[in-house]
């Protein structure tokens, strides 16, 4: 019976040296993977110079299942915010939302992340101009208790309405919508 199966106290707990033992697997299993890489890249070279189409047909598909095999072992193909890894666009973003005031606080990075994956589920290209837009508007407008909602004078503000024009229209549009003509 092996050391996994005997039913012992540390079977199935994660220790130090498990995890130094697991990284230390990963790397060699990526290190071969790296061989192999080279190996189709070889041996596709080789067969463009011999002019032999079903060798570098073999050597391509070989250099393809390697590379997919490669990008899982070493997390490649996973998004960069579920790695915790922000592109130069992204970092220079963040630093300039702090530098204008926004505390990034580890919830606040929560909320950058929900906007990230809202904007990336809408179709947005990451590191866009439009995706930082719906980033911005995501994270400033999330509605979820931390920044207080606008009374109808600092609304009227942000509008640059005296509060006089402001209370007209917001009242207005409150009747429309009460008699339906306006939203739902």
């Amino acid at each position: 019976m092996t050391a996994a199966g005997s039913g012992s106290a540390n079977a199935g707990k994660v220790t130090p040296m498990s995890d130094e033992f697991a990284n230390r697997a990963a790397q060699l299993a990526a290190q071969a993977v790296e061989t192999d890489l080279i190996n189709a890249t070889r041996d596709y070279e080789d067969a463009m110079r011999v002019q032999d189409e079903g060798l570098a047909a073999d050597a391509l598909k070989r250099y393809a299942a390697s590379k997919t095999e490669y990008d899982t072992l070493t997390g490649a193909n996973q998004p960069q915010q579920q790695s915790g890894r922000f592109s130069v666009a992204q970092t220079n973003f963040l630093s300039r939302r702090a530098a204008l005031g926004d505390d990034l606080t580890p919830a606040r990075m929560k909320d950058y992340a929900l906007a990230h994956t809202r904007a990336v589920n809408a179709g947005l290209e990451p590191d866009t101009p439009q995706y930082f837009a719906a980033i911005e508007r995501s994270v400033d407008t999330m509605g979820d208790g931390r920044q207080p909602l606008l009374d109808e004078r600092s609304a009227a503000q942000v509008c640059g309405v005296d509060d006089e024009t402001y209370a007209f229209h917001a009242a207005r549009l409150r009747n429309m919508r009460a008699r339906g003509e306006y939203g739902s």
